[in-house]
């Protein structure tokens, strides 16, 4: 899913006390629907990511030292920060998870707009026009029987 937010370039060192945040997601288990990105879901305080300060939970990373992790398995993901070394470059886009769901939640608002008044307003529409034609025809068939029935008694 291409978001329309801005990429902020993250270096933690990852020390005694690692990098301190958990991840989701990965085009085998997606942590949205319909964006296969990894994103950040939990900060340890005692890690290089919470002492930064930068990195928030819900941020959509998008690069690990060069490496673009945007269409891999959450376990290639996990691999790649394994192999990061001491020193992890990230690219990311913050608050993403946040943005998706808003997307989302807009889109289903509009389908439900979209949806709800189209039908009706055509199934109302052409409930007044059968209804007029079923009365119209009503009025025709008895003005004609009226018409007929008079004539018959004019005749005698």
């Amino acid at each position: 899913m291409s978001l329309d937010l801005p990429v902020t370039d993250i270096t933690l060192l990852r020390g005694d006390t690692g990098l301190g945040f958990n991840i989701r997601g990965g085009v085998d288990i997606p942590h949205l629907p319909g964006d296969p990105g990894i994103f950040v879901t939990k900060l340890k305080e005692n890690g290089a990511a919470y002492q930064d300060g930068r990195l928030k939970e819900g941020d959509k990373i998008l690069e690990i030292n060069g490496t673009r992790v945007e269409r891999v398995s959450h376990q290639e993901a996990v691999q790649t920060f394994l192999n990061a070394g001491n020193e992890v470059r990230l690219k990311v886009q913050c608050g993403a998870e946040k943005y998706i769901l808003q997307k989302i939640e807009e889109r289903k608002k509009q389908q439900a707009n979209s949806s709800s008044i189209s039908p009706t307003n055509r199934k109302s529409k052409f409930s007044v026009f059968y209804f007029l034609l079923g009365v119209g025809s009503a009025i025709g068939i008895a003005y004609f029987a009226y018409r007929k029935l008079r004539g018959v008694r004019g005749m005698l």
